[in-house]
C-alpha cells in the first residue's frame, strides 16, 4: 500500500505543472532551465542497489525535456535539449563513482560506435566523489553533452552518437533499471 501511494503522489504531482515532487528527501523541481529553453519533468525516480536482498537506495534521477516523452522511441529521436540530474543518498568515493558508472557502461549501453570507449572514459574520469545530497548532472545541448560534478562544469563530450549511447543507458534494450526507465518516461 505504501508503495502504491507513493507512485500515487509521483504520477499525480507530474501531471500537475508547476508542482515539485519529493522523493526520499530530495525535491525535484517541475522545470529546469537549459540553454535559455525551459524544460519540464519528464519523469523521476529511485534507483536502487540489492545486495544481499537489502536493497539500498543510491540516488534520485530527474529527466527534463521540451516536451512530454513517454516511449523509449520517443526518447532516442529527440533533438532535446534535454537534462539528467542525479542527486546521491549517501556520500560515494571517487573509486565507487567511477566503478558505478563503468558497471553502468558495460551493463547497458546499447548503441556504439567508433570512439565510443574514449569518449565513455572520458565521461566517466569527469566526476569526483560526491558528498550525501551531492548531483551529477549531464545536459545535451544541439549535440554536445555537458557534464557538472555538484555544480562546477567538468567539461563536454560532443556528438549526437554519445548522447544516443547516453539515453541507450536508461532506455535501452537492458535499462539500468527497469523500474527506474518507466519513472523516467513518466509512466509508472
Amino acid at each position: 500500500m505504501k508503495k502504491f501511494l507513493i507512485v500515487l503522489v509521483a504520477l499525480l504531482g507530474m501531471s500537475l505543472p508547476g508542482v515539485a515532487l519529493e522523493i526520499q528527501g530530495v525535491t525535484v523541481p517541475p522545470q529546469v532551465q537549459v540553454a535559455g529553453n525551459a524544460l519540464q519533468l519528464n519523469g523521476a525516480g529511485l534507483r536502487t542497489f540489492t545486495l544481499l536482498i537489502v536493497p539500498i537506495r543510491i540516488y534520485v534521477a530527474a529527466f527534463y525535456t521540451p516536451a512530454a516523452l513517454r516511449t523509449a522511441e520517443a526518447v532516442m529521436a529527440s533533438a532535446g535539449p534535454m537534462q539528467f540530474n542525479f542527486t546521491f543518498l549517501r556520500a560515494v568515493g571517487q573509486s565507487d563513482v567511477s566503478k558505478a558508472w563503468s558497471s553502468q557502461f558495460a551493463q547497458s549501453v546499447s548503441y556504439t560506435y567508433p570512439g565510443y570507449e574514449k569518449d565513455r572514459d572520458a565521461f566517466i574520469a569527469m566526476f569526483g566523489p560526491l558528498s550525501s545530497g551531492g548531483v551529477e548532472q549531464v545536459r545535451f545541448v544541439g549535440t554536445n553533452t555537458v557534464i557538472y560534478d555538484q555544480g562546477t562544469k567538468k567539461g563536454i563530450i560532443p556528438g549526437r552518437d554519445f548522447q544516443k549511447s547516453f539515453l541507450s543507458l536508461w532506455f535501452g534494450s537492458n535499462p539500468v533499471a527497469a523500474d527506474l526507465k518507466s519513472a523516467l518516461l513518466g509512466v509508472k
